[in-house]
Order: C-alpha cells, then structure tokens, then sequence
C-alpha cells in the first residue's frame, strides 16, 4: 500500500503520461534519446516509479486525451525536493546494442548514469544506485549538508552532465549547430 495520497497519485500518473506524451512526440521528430524534469514526484523513487510507468503506458487510441506512449524513447528522468533527488535512466533494448536499430546505437544506461552522476557537488558521493542494468538505472540521493550535499543542487549537476554527456555521443543537437540545414516544411523540400 502506498504512502500518498490518492490525489498525489493521480497527479503524478497525470504529469508522467503528459510527459510521456511529449516524448514520444519529439521522439517523432528523431530525437530518441530526452531528459525530463519531473515536479510531482518531489525526489520520490515510488511516485517517479509510476510516472515512469504511465509514460511508458501504451496510448490509448480512443481516449480523449492521449498519454503515454513514451516506452520507446531513451530517458532520463529528474526529480527532486529539499531532502531528496532520484532519477531513472531508461534506454530501450534495441538501443544497447548497433544491430538492433538502423541508427547503429550502441548505448548503456549504465554508462549513462554513471556519466550524469559524475559532477555531484559537495564531496562528490552520496548516489545510491538501487537497479543497474544495460537498459535501467534507478538512483537516490539524499541531503546531506555536512557532506555538502543538496538534492536540487545535484539534480542540476546531473542534468548539465547527461545533457553534456548526450551531445559528446551526438545523441542530440549542439546548441550552435546551423540552421541552415533545418527542414521547417514542405516548402523547403524539393520535389514536394
């Protein structure tokens, strides 16, 4: 039985399958490999647990408002409070390996969190990681002041070094990359 809420429950599930949503959206567009800021979970493993859940929830054809559809999608999820930050790291089989995709991926969740968690402030230690596979890695860390370590601080360091660390493998766009190649629509592709 759950500690929350029924209420907080809801809203979690809700911020997941939204989030999820928009994933599997830009993951449309090529981007495979996302980090998301999660709010509602405030650092706990067990809500971020079934946010992830309703992000990874197939999408319901006929439902009013479409969730989910995010379990394809290579992720890092944040989320944190004053006490505590936790974060999952989801890469999907067909990326861990270059024969399983056209896109000849060959990503480790592992090599992942352990890149992210790399520029923890304070004394640099303080993650406990609680699952490690090839294709999910759940972390914790809790505040602790006389070590010097801050939950929303961390979340920010891990953020900086997954995003970093997705650029170095071109998992995603630099920031200064030229717009000039950038497809906008029909209009800019010839013989549309």
């Amino acid at each position: 039985m759950s500690d929350f809420s029924e209420k907080k429950i809801k809203a979690v599930e809700k911020e997941g399958g939204k989030k999820g949503q928009d994933l599997a959206g830009m993951s449309e567009m090529g981007l495979c490999f996302q980090q998301a800021n999660l709010v509602e979970p405030c650092g706990h493993m067990e809500l971020m647990e079934m946010a992830f859940a309703a992000m990874n929830k197939e999408v319901d054809p006929e439902a009013e408002e479409r969730r989910g559809g995010a379990g394809e999608v290579a992720k890092i999820l944040l989320s944190a409070d004053i006490d505590r930050f936790c974060a999952i790291i989801h890469v999907p089989e067909q990326f861990t390996s270059a024969e399983k995709n056209d896109r000849q991926y060959e990503i480790s969740a592992i090599d992942w969190a352990k890149a992210a968690f790399a520029t923890l402030p304070g004394d640099g230690k303080g993650v406990e990681f609680t699952v490690e596979t090839p294709t999910l890695v759940k972390a914790v860390y809790t505040k602790d002041p006389d070590a010097g370590r801050y939950p929303e601080k961390a979340k920010d360091n891990v953020s900086g070094a997954s995003f970093g660390w997705l650029r170095s493998k071109q998992l995603v766009l630099d920031d200064d990359s030229d717009s000039d190649e950038m497809v906008f629509g029909d209009d800019d592709m010839p013989g549309i």
